[in-house]
Protein backbone atom coordinates (compact mmCIF):
# COMPACT_ATOMS: atom_id res chain seq x y z
CA UNK A 1 0.00 0.00 0.00
CA UNK A 2 1.24 3.63 -0.81
CA UNK A 3 0.77 6.39 1.92
CA UNK A 4 1.75 9.64 0.12
CA UNK A 5 3.72 12.68 2.65
CA UNK A 6 1.83 15.86 2.61
CA UNK A 7 4.76 18.03 1.95
CA UNK A 8 2.75 21.10 3.45
CA UNK A 9 2.60 20.07 6.97
CA UNK A 10 6.40 21.21 6.59
CA UNK A 11 5.46 24.74 6.32
CA UNK A 12 5.40 25.79 9.50
CA UNK A 13 6.76 28.22 12.04
CA UNK A 14 7.67 25.81 14.49
CA UNK A 15 10.40 25.63 16.72
CA UNK A 16 13.38 22.69 16.28
CA UNK A 17 12.16 20.98 19.67
CA UNK A 18 8.70 21.09 18.51
CA UNK A 19 9.57 19.94 15.07
CA UNK A 20 11.84 17.49 16.29
CA UNK A 21 8.50 16.20 18.39
CA UNK A 22 6.63 15.82 15.58
CA UNK A 23 8.93 13.76 13.67
CA UNK A 24 8.68 11.26 16.17
CA UNK A 25 5.05 11.56 16.67
CA UNK A 26 5.13 11.26 12.69
CA UNK A 27 7.35 7.79 12.67
CA UNK A 28 5.19 6.29 15.21
CA UNK A 29 1.70 7.23 12.54
CA UNK A 30 4.06 5.25 10.02
CA UNK A 31 4.84 2.32 12.35
CA UNK A 32 1.06 1.69 12.87
CA UNK A 33 0.59 1.79 9.08
CA UNK A 34 3.23 -1.02 8.97
CA UNK A 35 2.05 -2.69 11.74
CA UNK A 36 -1.26 -3.23 10.04
CA UNK A 37 0.05 -3.29 6.30
CA UNK A 38 3.89 -4.61 6.31
CA UNK A 39 3.85 -3.78 2.32
CA UNK A 40 3.48 0.13 3.09
CA UNK A 41 5.30 2.29 1.24
CA UNK A 42 5.60 6.13 2.22
CA UNK A 43 6.00 8.24 -1.34
CA UNK A 44 7.34 12.39 -1.11
CA UNK A 45 8.10 14.34 -3.65
CA UNK A 46 11.75 14.82 -2.38
CA UNK A 47 14.12 12.52 -0.19
CA UNK A 48 12.94 12.55 3.52
CA UNK A 49 16.42 13.88 3.99
CA UNK A 50 16.36 16.84 2.04
CA UNK A 51 13.05 18.29 4.18
CA UNK A 52 13.15 21.71 5.99
CA UNK A 53 11.10 20.63 8.58
CA UNK A 54 11.41 23.65 10.93
CA UNK A 55 13.05 27.10 9.30
CA UNK A 56 16.46 26.13 8.66
CA UNK A 57 15.85 22.68 10.50
CA UNK A 58 16.52 19.57 8.13
CA UNK A 59 15.21 16.13 8.62
CA UNK A 60 18.80 14.99 7.69
CA UNK A 61 19.98 17.06 11.01
CA UNK A 62 17.05 15.40 12.96
CA UNK A 63 17.89 11.48 11.89
CA UNK A 64 21.85 11.94 13.48
CA UNK A 65 20.78 13.28 16.83
CA UNK A 66 20.94 10.54 19.67
CA UNK A 67 17.02 10.66 20.18
CA UNK A 68 16.11 10.23 16.62
CA UNK A 69 18.56 7.11 15.63
CA UNK A 70 15.58 4.69 16.71
CA UNK A 71 13.15 5.99 14.72
CA UNK A 72 15.54 6.81 12.10
CA UNK A 73 16.51 3.45 11.90
CA UNK A 74 12.63 2.12 11.54
CA UNK A 75 12.53 4.57 8.10
CA UNK A 76 15.45 3.55 7.12
CA UNK A 77 15.34 0.03 7.66
CA UNK A 78 12.00 -1.53 7.42
CA UNK A 79 9.42 1.29 6.05
CA UNK A 80 9.79 1.30 1.96
CA UNK A 81 10.47 4.67 0.42
CA UNK A 82 9.82 6.17 -2.71
CA UNK A 83 10.57 9.84 -4.63
CA UNK A 84 9.61 11.71 -6.26
CA UNK A 85 5.95 10.93 -6.41
CA UNK A 86 5.66 10.88 -10.14
CA UNK A 87 7.51 7.43 -9.82
CA UNK A 88 4.49 5.79 -8.58
CA UNK A 89 1.74 7.79 -10.25
CA UNK A 90 0.27 6.44 -13.56
CA UNK A 91 1.33 9.21 -16.92
CA UNK A 92 -1.50 11.56 -17.23
CA UNK A 93 -2.35 12.43 -21.05
CA UNK A 94 -0.91 14.79 -22.74
CA UNK A 95 -3.83 17.10 -23.30
CA UNK A 96 -4.62 16.69 -19.60
CA UNK A 97 -3.54 19.29 -17.02
CA UNK A 98 -5.21 19.65 -12.90
CA UNK A 99 -4.27 21.51 -9.89
CA UNK A 100 -4.97 20.37 -6.11
CA UNK A 101 -5.10 23.05 -3.63
CA UNK A 102 -5.53 22.42 0.23
CA UNK A 103 -6.97 25.48 2.08
CA UNK A 104 -5.69 28.00 -1.08
CA UNK A 105 -2.40 26.40 -1.43
CA UNK A 106 -1.04 23.75 -4.56
CA UNK A 107 -1.18 20.37 -2.39
CA UNK A 108 0.98 17.85 -4.52
CA UNK A 109 1.31 14.70 -1.64
CA UNK A 110 -2.57 15.11 -1.09
CA UNK A 111 -3.69 15.12 -5.07
CA UNK A 112 -1.27 12.35 -5.40
CA UNK A 113 -3.01 10.51 -2.81
CA UNK A 114 -6.29 11.37 -3.92
CA UNK A 115 -5.41 10.31 -7.53
CA UNK A 116 -4.17 6.27 -6.18
CA UNK A 117 -7.29 6.19 -3.41
CA UNK A 118 -4.27 6.09 -0.74
CA UNK A 119 -4.02 7.78 2.68
CA UNK A 120 -1.80 11.22 2.99
CA UNK A 121 0.53 11.25 6.33
CA UNK A 122 1.20 14.67 8.04
CA UNK A 123 3.63 15.93 10.36
CA UNK A 124 1.78 17.03 13.33
CA UNK A 125 2.81 20.47 13.00
CA UNK A 126 -0.66 22.58 12.72
CA UNK A 127 -4.15 22.60 13.46
CA UNK A 128 -5.35 21.90 9.86
CA UNK A 129 -3.54 18.71 10.21
CA UNK A 130 -5.54 17.36 13.40
CA UNK A 131 -8.30 15.38 11.52
CA UNK A 132 -8.60 12.08 9.82
CA UNK A 133 -9.87 13.39 6.41
CA UNK A 134 -8.80 16.27 4.53
CA UNK A 135 -10.50 18.48 1.83
CA UNK A 136 -8.72 19.16 -1.41
CA UNK A 137 -10.23 21.63 -4.21
CA UNK A 138 -9.48 20.56 -7.75
CA UNK A 139 -9.19 21.24 -10.97
CA UNK A 140 -9.28 19.10 -13.74
CA UNK A 141 -8.71 19.99 -17.97
CA UNK A 142 -8.70 17.40 -20.64
CA UNK A 143 -10.56 16.23 -23.74
CA UNK A 144 -13.75 15.47 -21.38
CA UNK A 145 -14.22 19.19 -20.61
CA UNK A 146 -13.19 21.26 -17.71
CA UNK A 147 -14.19 19.95 -13.90
CA UNK A 148 -13.91 21.42 -10.93
CA UNK A 149 -14.48 19.99 -7.93
CA UNK A 150 -13.72 19.11 -4.22
CA UNK A 151 -12.78 15.58 -2.83
CA UNK A 152 -12.06 14.24 1.16
CA UNK A 153 -8.72 12.34 1.30
CA UNK A 154 -7.91 9.94 4.15
CA UNK A 155 -5.21 11.09 6.22
CA UNK A 156 -3.51 10.54 9.23
CA UNK A 157 -1.32 12.44 12.02
CA UNK A 158 -1.79 10.91 15.11
CA UNK A 159 -2.83 7.31 16.66
CA UNK A 160 -5.94 7.94 16.43
CA UNK A 161 -6.58 8.91 12.88
CA UNK A 162 -4.57 5.43 11.57
CA UNK A 163 -7.43 3.58 13.85
CA UNK A 164 -10.27 5.11 12.53
CA UNK A 165 -8.63 4.18 9.24
CA UNK A 166 -7.90 0.57 10.14
CA UNK A 167 -10.52 -1.47 9.31
CA UNK A 168 -9.81 -0.17 5.17
CA UNK A 169 -6.74 -0.42 5.43
CA UNK A 170 -6.31 -3.90 6.43
CA UNK A 171 -9.06 -4.69 3.88
CA UNK A 172 -6.53 -3.14 1.39
CA UNK A 173 -4.15 -5.27 2.59
CA UNK A 174 -6.03 -8.79 2.27
CA UNK A 175 -6.62 -7.29 -0.77
CA UNK A 176 -2.94 -7.60 -2.13
CA UNK A 177 -3.19 -11.73 -0.64
CA UNK A 178 -3.65 -13.02 -4.01
CA UNK A 179 -3.20 -16.57 -3.42
CA UNK A 180 -3.93 -19.13 -0.29
CA UNK A 181 0.04 -18.66 1.03
CA UNK A 182 -0.42 -14.58 1.06
CA UNK A 183 -3.24 -15.57 3.31
CA UNK A 184 -1.43 -17.91 5.82
CA UNK A 185 1.82 -15.41 5.62
CA UNK A 186 -0.05 -12.52 6.39
CA UNK A 187 -2.42 -13.96 9.23
CA UNK A 188 -0.79 -12.27 11.49
CA UNK A 189 -1.49 -9.01 10.12
CA UNK A 190 -4.74 -9.29 8.51
CA UNK A 191 -6.44 -11.27 11.36
CA UNK A 192 -5.03 -10.42 14.44
CA UNK A 193 -7.63 -11.77 16.41
CA UNK A 194 -8.11 -14.69 14.46
CA UNK A 195 -5.93 -18.51 15.70
CA UNK A 196 -4.88 -20.89 13.16
CA UNK A 197 -4.00 -25.05 14.34
CA UNK A 198 -0.95 -25.57 11.88
CA UNK A 199 -3.20 -28.04 9.69
CA UNK A 200 -4.50 -24.21 8.12
CA UNK A 201 -1.10 -23.96 6.81
CA UNK A 202 -2.03 -27.07 4.27
CA UNK A 203 -5.00 -25.67 3.83
CA UNK A 204 -4.36 -22.75 3.21
CA UNK A 205 -1.61 -23.51 0.44
CA UNK A 206 -3.44 -25.52 -1.46
CA UNK A 207 -6.34 -23.26 -1.73
CA UNK A 208 -7.46 -22.99 -5.14
CA UNK A 209 -6.88 -19.73 -6.60
CA UNK A 210 -11.00 -18.70 -7.20
CA UNK A 211 -11.42 -19.44 -3.22
CA UNK A 212 -8.77 -17.19 -2.37
CA UNK A 213 -11.39 -14.01 -2.44
CA UNK A 214 -13.94 -15.41 -0.74
CA UNK A 215 -12.06 -17.06 1.95
CA UNK A 216 -10.42 -13.75 2.80
CA UNK A 217 -13.82 -12.13 3.15
CA UNK A 218 -15.02 -14.65 5.21
CA UNK A 219 -11.76 -14.36 7.28
CA UNK A 220 -12.25 -10.39 7.41
CA UNK A 221 -15.64 -10.49 9.32
CA UNK A 222 -14.90 -13.34 11.69
CA UNK A 223 -11.43 -11.26 12.66
CA UNK A 224 -14.32 -8.37 12.86
CA UNK A 225 -16.36 -10.09 15.07
CA UNK A 226 -13.67 -11.08 17.22
CA UNK A 227 -12.38 -7.68 17.68
CA UNK A 228 -15.80 -6.74 18.89
CA UNK A 229 -16.60 -9.06 21.19
CA UNK A 230 -17.20 -7.92 24.32
CA UNK A 231 -16.44 -9.52 27.87
CA UNK A 232 -19.53 -11.17 29.47
CA UNK A 233 -21.64 -11.83 25.77
CA UNK A 234 -21.85 -15.79 24.92
CA UNK A 235 -20.41 -15.32 21.35
CA UNK A 236 -19.69 -12.30 18.64
CA UNK A 237 -22.14 -10.73 17.06
CA UNK A 238 -21.71 -12.01 13.75
CA UNK A 239 -21.33 -10.60 10.46
CA UNK A 240 -21.68 -13.77 8.46
CA UNK A 241 -23.86 -16.96 8.54
CA UNK A 242 -22.59 -19.16 11.35
CA UNK A 243 -23.66 -22.59 12.04
CA UNK A 244 -22.69 -25.34 14.48
CA UNK A 245 -22.58 -28.74 12.87
CA UNK A 246 -24.85 -31.43 13.05
CA UNK A 247 -24.96 -34.32 15.56
CA UNK A 248 -24.51 -36.77 12.93
CA UNK A 249 -21.34 -35.20 11.56
CA UNK A 250 -20.01 -34.20 14.62
CA UNK A 251 -20.46 -38.23 15.78
CA UNK A 252 -18.52 -39.29 12.37
CA UNK A 253 -15.93 -36.68 14.12
CA UNK A 254 -15.73 -34.70 10.54
CA UNK A 255 -15.39 -31.88 12.99
CA UNK A 256 -12.51 -32.90 15.03
CA UNK A 257 -8.87 -31.53 14.32
CA UNK A 258 -5.73 -30.89 15.78
CA UNK A 259 -5.90 -27.96 18.10
CA UNK A 260 -2.36 -25.93 18.76
CA UNK A 261 -1.66 -28.29 22.08
CA UNK A 262 -1.74 -31.21 20.04
CA UNK A 263 -5.20 -32.71 21.37
CA UNK A 264 -8.13 -33.34 18.58
CA UNK A 265 -10.57 -30.45 19.44
CA UNK A 266 -14.12 -30.28 18.21
CA UNK A 267 -14.14 -26.95 15.45
CA UNK A 268 -18.50 -27.30 15.22
CA UNK A 269 -18.93 -23.76 14.37
CA UNK A 270 -18.63 -22.96 10.89
CA UNK A 271 -19.36 -20.57 7.71
CA UNK A 272 -19.35 -21.05 4.35
CA UNK A 273 -17.10 -19.42 1.22
CA UNK A 274 -17.67 -19.75 -2.29
CA UNK A 275 -17.48 -22.31 -4.45
CA UNK A 276 -19.24 -24.27 -2.46
CA UNK A 277 -19.26 -26.43 -0.59
CA UNK A 278 -16.49 -24.75 0.88
CA UNK A 279 -16.03 -24.33 5.15
CA UNK A 280 -14.52 -22.92 7.80
CA UNK A 281 -14.74 -24.57 10.88
CA UNK A 282 -13.73 -22.57 14.36
CA UNK A 283 -14.13 -22.73 17.84
CA UNK A 284 -14.38 -19.74 20.28
CA UNK A 285 -12.10 -19.21 22.87
CA UNK A 286 -13.65 -17.33 25.43
CA UNK A 287 -11.21 -16.77 27.86
CA UNK A 288 -9.00 -14.69 24.99
CA UNK A 289 -11.82 -13.68 22.84
CA UNK A 290 -10.36 -14.81 19.81
CA UNK A 291 -11.91 -17.11 17.58
CA UNK A 292 -9.89 -20.10 16.54
CA UNK A 293 -9.96 -21.43 12.94
CA UNK A 294 -9.53 -25.28 12.62
CA UNK A 295 -9.95 -25.83 8.72
CA UNK A 296 -10.51 -24.73 5.87
CA UNK A 297 -11.33 -26.42 3.26
CA UNK A 298 -13.95 -28.57 0.81
CA UNK A 299 -16.80 -30.08 3.32
CA UNK A 300 -15.66 -33.08 4.64
CA UNK A 301 -17.40 -36.10 3.27
CA UNK A 302 -16.88 -39.57 4.08
CA UNK A 303 -18.50 -42.66 2.94
CA UNK A 304 -21.68 -43.51 4.47
CA UNK A 305 -22.84 -40.26 5.53
CA UNK A 306 -26.21 -40.01 4.91
CA UNK A 307 -27.12 -37.26 2.01
CA UNK A 308 -29.24 -34.89 4.08
CA UNK A 309 -26.22 -34.75 6.75
CA UNK A 310 -23.52 -33.47 3.77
Amino acid sequence: MLIFFNERSCDSDCTQDEARQAMLDFVKVCQRIWQIHRGTTLVSEVRLEDLEIAPGYYLQKWRNEPQSRDAWRFMRQVLQRKAPLSGVLPKPPDDQESEYRHEGKPALGLAAAHIMNSPAVSLPSAPCWEASWLKVDYELLDEDGYVQDTADIRHASAHAHVEEHEEWIRETAAASAITGADLWDQRNDLFPYLQFVPGVEENLRDLPGVAVPSVREELLRLNAAAEAWRPGESEPVWAVKVVPESDTRINLGLCHFTDLDGTRELFSLHTRYRPRPGRIHFRLITEEGKIRIGYIGRKRLEDGVPRRAR
